[in-house]
């Protein structure tokens, strides 16, 4: 009997309740876009509770603040829209495909993405995915551009984090009539041109 009672208690595995459990999950997520996609200018708890037919308690279950909810927003829609099987780029030659099959993704958004993505609340979202952000796209810039100061490493960062942002292509496509290949090779060109005066600028 001592034994048993010593002997350490074995994790419960259940793949249905895993299951239950991601399935509520992305339901919580959906309704957070639908509720985004309504044009209100901020998200409450709340009001994804009620459009994902939860209770609050659910959500906080889940997410166990409001800023981990909308960090999850767009991870969530990266992966609806298979971004997260677009490998990083590792070099300058990497980054055109890299760009056109990204753009390619974000110009097939359904409706409720797109409306999502223009609308006032998804501020919450970019502000609460952007450390993620930039510390990818560092990741990038670090690769090509080592031999540049910190300052000008971090202004390419930033450079290539708005340039690539969704708010950018429908700049391209929709104001100036782009192409995803034209809108990939602008922004190749850019970043490329701002390295060669960043490696110019340097004492």
């Amino acid at each position: 009997m001592n034994r048993i009672a010593n002997e350490p208690m074995r994790a419960y595995d259940s793949p249905l309740r895993d299951e239950q459990q991601r399935a509520t999950r992305a339901r919580i997520l959906d309704a957070a876009l639908r509720v985004i996609s309504g044009g209100i200018a901020s998200v409450s708890v709340p009001a994804v509770a009620r459009e994902a037919g939860v209770s609050v308690p659910t959500i906080y279950r889940h997410f166990p603040t409001k800023a981990e909810l909308m960090a999850a927003v767009y991870p969530h829609v990266a992966a609806r829209m298979g971004l997260d099987q677009v490998p990083d780029p590792t070099s300058l030659e990497d980054l055109p495909g890299f760009l056109r099959r990204t753009f390619a993704r974000v110009d097939a958004l359904d409706d409720l993405d797109r409306a999502a993505m223009a609308s006032p609340g998804a501020d919450e979202v970019r502000r609460a995915t952007m450390p993620r952000r930039l510390a990818r796209i560092g990741r990038f810039t670090d690769a090509v551009a080592g031999d540049l100061s910190p300052e000008a490493r971090d202004r390419i960062t930033r450079l290539l984090t708005v340039l690539t942002a969704s708010a950018s292509l429908r700049m391209w496509r929709q104001h100036l009539g782009s192409s995803v290949e034209q809108a990939a090779d602008d922004i190749d060109f850019t970043i490329r041109a701002a390295l060669a005066a960043s490696r110019r600028s340097q004492p």
